[in-house]
């Protein structure tokens, strides 16, 4: 039942600063009026509830009339257990029968339990009756265990007995592992079956591990013995290099092969850099050799950039020499200006070579243009080369839907 909760109060002292009893604490939360606020303060009330509290605490919570606070004061009761003493807190837990109560407790406890004690925590998980708690408890500590050994962790998930979460587990020890640790994951997970799983893992390794030593993570994703492995190695050491060093993670991309291979990781390292410094970026792109790279690589650009600046974005565009290039830079840029500055895309857009594509652009600028400023829009329509039938039906139109 998910109750919001909001910050802690003092509900352990009088004005007088004596300290209350529980009891009288609890009497405090009770009267609040509001169901809001009287949840709220049970909740706080056992936020700072005394080891010596704990039971007294359990015990009202049964006898409380309304669920929801029976729930509230019972879980935070727990919870708040789990801080002090979890091995106590676990083992009580253990003795409640299967429900939302229990594995919502579990979910705060066993963490707790774990960090204090995982050798005590796996042994009590691995007693654990077959049910929706166990298999709540045993990822949550073989995660715990694996942000201060991966290991180790999945050493005691593998040793479980059929029939245990293992496969929930180790998903959730791998995915801490790789980012703690990359290079030490690496050798694992190439190993792994081929699945979702696998290519999500091998591309946080790929992107954690490049942030902090390029070189060797360029040599793990070219040693992997499966080119689509590989491939999505390099692509998103590309991708994620450029967050760090945009230029050295573009060149990197531009040296790969095979042809799809480079293109999309010079498209994902572009991507990247546009959003920090698309002016460089488009520079680079403008140097490379080929026609059908520079176009694409424009496209990445031109889709971040120019609806933050149109006016920039198209000044670039309209000074490309004329050739398929800039053609296909228009298309890009009107694309990405039209729902946010139509009366610049639309003035690019007339400058398109093909009448017939012209046109096609220029009807996608218009009808936002003129749901916008409609004044300005007929005034340019008015004086544009476009023909009376033309003109007519784009002014007919119904106004096009702004974002």
């Amino acid at each position: 039942m998910p109750l919001l909760l909001i910050g802690a109060t003092a509900w352990g002292a009088d004005t007088n600063g004596v300290p209350q009893s529980f009891t009288a604490r609890l009497k405090n939360a009770c009267a609040e009026k509001k169901i809001d606020d009287r949840l709220n303060a049970l909740a706080d009330l056992a936020k700072g509830l005394s080891l010596k509290e704990i039971p007294e605490a359990l015990k009202a919570a049964d006898e409380l009339k309304q669920l929801r606070e029976r729930i509230v004061l019972s879980e935070s009761t727990l919870k708040r257990w789990g801080e002090l003493a979890p091995a106590d807190a676990f083992a009580r837990l253990m003795e409640m029968p299967e429900g939302m109560a229990k594995v919502e407790s579990l979910r705060s406890v066993a963490p707790e339990y774990a960090r204090k004690d995982i050798q005590a925590a796996v042994a009590a998980a691995a007693k654990m009756k077959p049910g929706r708690s166990r298999n709540e408890a045993v990822p949550l500590i073989a995660e715990t265990w694996a942000k201060t050994d991966a290991k180790a962790a999945i050493k005691w998930v593998n040793g479980l007995p059929e029939g245990f979460p293992k496969d929930m587990a180790l998903h959730d020890i791998y995915f801490i592992w790789v980012h703690a640790d990359p290079a030490g994951a690496s050798s694992t997970i190439q190993n792994l079956p081929a699945g979702d799983t696998k290519n999500a893992l091998l591309m946080n390794v790929a992107g954690d591990w490049v942030v902090r030593d390029a070189s060797n993570a360029v040599k793990w994703a070219q040693s992997l013995p499966l080119e689509t492995d590989k491939a999505l190695a390099l692509a998103i050491i590309a991708e994620s290099w450029a967050d760090v060093d945009p230029l050295a993670a573009a060149e990197f991309a531009i040296k790969l092969s095979p042809p799809d291979l480079k293109e999309r990781a010079v498209r994902s390292a572009l991507e990247r850099w546009a959003t920090q410094d698309p002016e460089r970026a488009w520079a680079w792109i403008e140097k490379l050799p080929e026609e059908n790279l520079k176009e694409s690589s424009a496209a990445r650009v031109l889709n971040i950039y120019a609806p933050v600046s149109p006016e920039t974005a198209g000044r670039w565009v309209d000074q490309l020499p004329t050739g398929a290039l800039r053609e296909s830079a228009i298309g890009s840029y009107v694309e990405a200006v039209s729902p946010w500055a139509p009366d610049a895309g639309a003035r690019l857009a007339i400058k398109t070579v093909d009448p017939v594509v012209r046109e096609q652009r220029v009807e996608e600028c218009f009808g936002p243009w003129l749901a916008s400023d409609p004044s300005s829009a007929k005034l340019w329509l008015k004086n544009s080369n476009f023909s009376d039938e033309t003109k007519n039906r784009w002014l007919s139109q119904p106004p096009a839907q702004s974002l």
